[in-house]
This record gives C-alpha cells, sequence and structure tokens, in this order.
C-alpha cells in the first residue's frame, strides 16, 4: 500500500495513479486541488454511474463514494492500492477498506478490529 497524504495534501504519487486509473476505466477526474480528488465514471453496460474520491477537511483524511443508491464515507484513509482495474483506499493499520472495481463496479467495505 502507497501513502495517499502529506500533512493534508494528496501526494503526486496518488494524483497520477488516479488519472491513470480515471484513463484506464474511462472516468473522468472532475475536482483536482491541492487536498481534493475526485472522478466521475459514466454508467455502461457492466455498471451503473458512480463517483469516488479523496479529500481532507477538519483533520480528516476521507473517501467519499457516491452510486444511485449509496453514498459511503470512511474517515481516516490514508493508503491505497491501484491494480488494474481495481481500486483499493485503508486506514493505516487496516481496520477499514474500501475496494473497487471500476470496470464492473463491484465494491465493498470491511471494518476490522486493530
Amino acid at each position: 500500500m502507497n501513502d495517499i497524504w502529506d500533512d493534508g495534501v494528496i501526494r503526486e504519487a496518488f494524483r497520477r495513479d488516479f488519472y491513470d486509473l480515471a484513463d484506464r476505466t474511462n472516468g473522468e477526474v472532475e475536482v483536482d486541488n491541492e487536498s481534493t480528488m475526485f472522478c466521475a465514471f459514466e454508467p455502461t453496460a457492466q455498471r451503473s454511474a458512480m463517483r469516488v474520491g479523496v479529500y481532507f477537511a477538519n483533520g480528516r483524511q476521507t473517501l467519499r463514494f457516491d452510486t444511485v443508491r449509496e453514498e459511503i464515507e470512511l474517515a481516516m484513509v490514508n493508503q491505497y492500492d491501484v491494480s488494474r482495474p481495481r481500486f483499493t483506499i485503508c486506514s493505516e493499520r487496516g481496520s477499514r477498506t474500501f475496494e473497487l472495481n471500476t470496470a464492473s463496479g463491484e465494491w465493498a467495505v470491511s471494518k476490522e478490529s486493530v
């Protein structure tokens, strides 16, 4: 896993990987600034429309994921991994994990006691 943040600022490695993920899976990065990045994915035959991103506000590093039916926010996420077309974000100790298959739109959230 790789770090997303550097004192509330998105690291360049995450930014680059996020753009690459969007390019490979027909997504569009719609917000990109120092502490916020969001990517929107148009619906296809395999997936519904969705939006995923990270932001830093009020001292919290947060993941946000939206579909037509669900809205999820996980606070204190700080590590990620991208492997085509899978996108994974988790807390430092792995107690909370969000995994998204950007091609199919399938996703999962897990929480474990640490």
